[in-house]
């Protein structure tokens, strides 16, 4: 993790880089991988290249040694020795008739062919001296040590180069996430601002909202007096979406025995004259429910799962809203969400219905609270018939 002006690196950002620093170490790796492959069979190739045609090069000394001696008690005396070459000499019948072999079993093969960890050259002599010779045997090590140095050397290449290019990259990244981080730290700055900015006016728009004597207003004054209430509400809880991701981090949990039916109920008044607003219908099915959690954490749960549902449902839909002790589960009867994108909306910024606007992190809220306190999140959804979210806990009672 590296810092910007004292202030650590963010969770998406870091997360941003790891992701992309892994992705191209393993693609980078296995790049390397391939070519580390290609370059040690090319090199086996040529060892054995190199091998296969020294043996047949001492196998034409050996032929003019041959021809040197006049009869076979004479031969050693002529012959070329070369430490690295073991050989021996056959008559026709494959009887040995010389040999400087350690171990003289093999399968007989003419030509170039490995066994036993030996290379082997079998070849006819094409000379009549010494006739009772017809076979020249030559027996060599493998070129295993050659390669066993060869993979020690691709190794320390691809630890140095994984290494290198990785730190590399990662400096690369560090060093073009700069203007990002920079943007979205600005970004940050005006919501923060922006939301600091709001309280004081929305806190007074609502509390003269509630002051204000109702009864003694006529019908369009209070329709007016309606709209600016469902407005407001709007307003105040987008506001506390984005002073609670603001603060997310920094607050502290203060989890209690929260009663949820009582605080369902509480939820659903609260939002009812948004939903009046759309004609629609709110039925609620709940049983009594205790959980141990943060109060402001499980309400910013319910009030984003209502406001969805009141926000992509259509006129004189439905919502059905149902809770026990293991489950709370809000279906609506609205535009519903395609497969392809379930998975992703609950990534923060991420709307897929423009004409409703919202800044798209109501559903990242959800699921960051459900993974701190182990919720389950189940989303179903079917095109022009609705979506039902079910969020799963294990209750206290």
């Amino acid at each position: 993790m590296f810092e910007d002006k004292g202030t650590a690196l963010k969770t998406p950002e870091r997360k941003a880089l790891i992701r992309f620093v892994s992705l191209f170490i393993v693609l980078n790796t296995l790049f390397l991988l391939i070519i580390s492959g290609m370059y040690y069979s090319y090199q086996k190739n040529i060892f054995m290249e190199l091998r296969h045609d020294s043996m047949i090069y001492h196998v034409g000394e050996l032929q003019e040694d041959i021809l040197k001696a006049k009869n076979l008690s004479e031969l050693h005396q002529y012959l070329s020795h070369d430490p690295r070459f073991d050989i021996a000499f056959l008559n026709h019948k494959k009887k040995i008739l010389y040999s400087s072999l350690s171990n003289i079993s093999f399968p007989f093969h003419q030509g170039f062919f490995e066994y036993k960890d030996h290379y082997y050259y079998i070849d006819v002599i094409e000379v009549e001296h010494l006739k009772k010779i017809h076979y020249i045997v030559i027996r060599t090590n493998t070129v295993e040590s050659q390669l066993v140095q060869t993979r020690q050397h691709i190794f320390l290449f691809l630890i140095f180069s994984i290494l290198f290019l990785s730190a590399v990259i990662y400096l690369l990244s560090k060093l073009f996430l700069h203007p990002l981080r920079d943007a979205i730290n600005k970004l940050d700055q005006f919501i923060r601002d922006t939301t600091h900015e709001l309280n004081t006016p929305l806190s007074v728009i609502n509390m003269s909202i509630e002051q204000l004597d109702k009864g003694a207003l006529n019908s369009l004054h209070l329709k007016h007096i309606q709209r600016i209430s469902v407005a407001s509400r709007t307003i105040s809880n987008l506001y506390n979406d984005l002073a609670f991701l603001l603060m997310y981090e920094q607050t502290k949990n203060y989890n209690q025995a929260t009663d949820l039916i009582t605080l369902m109920e509480e939820r659903i008044e609260y939002f009812r004259p948004l939903a009046e607003a759309k004609k629609i219908t709110l039925h609620s099915n709940l049983q009594p429910c205790t959980l141990i959690i943060d109060q402001e954490k499980i309400i910013r749960i319910i009030d984003n799962l209502l406001s969805n549902a009141i926000k992509y449902n259509k006129p004189l839909g439905d919502i059905t809203i149902t809770m026990n002790t293991t489950s709370l589960s809000i279906q609506d009867t609205g535009i519903g969400i395609p497969n392809e994108n379930i998975n992703q909306i609950f990534n923060r910024y991420t709307r897929f219905d423009e004409a409703n606007g919202g800044f798209g992190i109501g559903l990242n809220i959800i699921q960051m609270i459900c993974k701190e306190y182990d919720f389950e999140i189940h989303v179903e959804s079917k095109i022009a018939h609705g979506t039902t979210f079910t969020i799963l806990w294990k209750s206290s009672h």
